[in-house]
């Protein structure tokens, strides 16, 4: 990515809107999958406007798929494997840089017969995924990385045991994966300390299927939701006109309750979910462990609000998109923020109130849409600037500038 091209300019200012946010790209691309393997037509309406869904649908596409769209809505009318053709040669698939669409398409792929290469790009060729291949050879699939490819995978997957364990220290990705394309397994996923209600997210999708649901509304992201949520409770008002109530299989829609913990008006009205500016901004302690992706935007929040907050449970945003702890610190460091984090204790600690900044500042971070969106509330919030990687929000967050403008 050329990084001049990739620079937006953001300018300091008060943040009084009525906006949409994105759907949900976690529920979509399960939900995709799920379809992709219906005996029967399914309809999803929402369709967020998310890179990694795009990148979802075109390889079910690929893979043979009938996909028809119309206005946000899809509908899947065939399914997978029965859909394959049959192919003599490797077939190229390319996920991009996507965590679920990278793990979620190699088990559905191994339910065919073809010879399938997986090449994802950036940072999600390093991230974990050994435990995943590790359960699919357990399961017949022949699984292979060299210097020629990053995995190529062959199925059709010969055992179907009753139960399977999967370790989800690091990620709950991999038992996902598995528990959307085998359905009478029994998927166990051990260590979970992290992203619980994803899983929950999962098992309750799987329900739905199973007692034949074939229409599936996508709900609003509340991760998207957080960003203009923060930058109204520091810089004026906002009203998400598409969010009407909280979606318990979130995790991060405890945004919400936490918002309102540290003194900010957050109410659902009849117009949408409205956040107000407080007189005064409390600090904040809370276990991060179920919601690491909010991680970012809580450090901003608490940057801002008054005493010490402890984020909790945070070293999981290690093995993100980037080193997101490690991003998070850099944008810190360049507004004066004071904190300091125990690795030992995995304790975040941030110091405010943050004296804003009149002068501009560019930020050079990751190319990681969550830390390009965090960026964009601390120079909205202090003295404007620039950050790189503008095109990255496109990954969860299409029109993520053109609607906080």
């Amino acid at each position: 990515m050329n990084l001049e091209n990739s620079l937006f300019k953001v300018r300091p200012s008060d943040f009084i809107k009525r906006i949409k946010v994105p759907a949900s790209k976690s529920f979509a691309n399960r939900a995709l999958i799920l379809a992709a393997l219906a005996e029967r037509p399914i309809t999803l309406e929402n369709i967020p406007l998310s890179h990694d869904v795009e990148k979802m649908i075109k390889i079910l596409r690929f893979i043979g798929l009938e996909i028809v769209e119309s206005e946000g809505t899809i509908k899947i009318l065939n399914s997978f494997p029965a859909c394959e053709v049959s192919s003599k040669y490797p077939v190229t698939i390319h996920p991009g840089d996507g965590g679920t669409t990278t793990r979620f398409i190699i088990p559905l792929l191994s339910l065919g017969k073809n010879r399938y290469i997986i090449e994802p790009e950036g940072r999600m060729r390093h991230r974990p995924i050994s435990g995943l291949v590790e359960n699919l050879k357990s399961l017949g699939v022949t699984c292979e990385s060299s210097n020629e490819a990053w995995m190529t995978v062959q199925g059709p997957i010969e055992n179907h045991p009753e139960i399977i364990h999967v370790d989800a220290s690091q990620t709950t990705q991999h038992a996902t994966a598995l528990a959307l394309v085998l359905p009478r397994t029994h998927i166990v996923a051990e260590g979970m300390d992290f992203s619980k209600s994803y899983w929950e997210m999962t098992l309750n999708l799987i329900g739905r299927f199973k007692n034949l649901e074939d229409h599936f509304v996508i709900p609003v992201d509340f991760s998207s939701l957080s960003y203009p949520l923060a930058l109204a409770s520091v810089s004026g008002e906002v009203t998400i006109t598409n969010c009407l109530e909280i979606d318990i299989y979130q995790a991060d829609s405890v945004f919400i309750n936490l918002l309102q913990q540290m003194g900010v008006s957050v109410e659902f009205t009849d117009q949408g979910v409205v956040a107000k500016k407080p007189v005064t901004l409390n600090s904040l302690q809370h276990d991060c462990s179920d919601c690491p992706d909010l991680v970012p935007t809580l450090g901003f929040i608490c940057s801002m609000a008054q005493g010490t907050s402890l984020l909790k449970n945070v070293k999981v945003l290690r093995f993100k998109e980037s080193d997101r702890l490690e991003e998070l610190f850099k944008i810190f460091q360049t507004f004066g923020v004071s904190y300091n984090y125990d690795e030992s204790k995995d304790i975040l600690s941030i110091s405010g109130p943050t004296q804003k900044l009149s002068e501009q500042r560019d930020i050079i971070t990751a190319e990681d849409h969550r830390m390009v969106m965090v960026s964009y509330l601390f120079l909205r919030a202090h003295g404007g600037g620039s950050v790189n990687h503008s095109n990255s929000v496109s990954k969860s967050f299409g029109n993520f500038f053109e609607t906080m403008e």
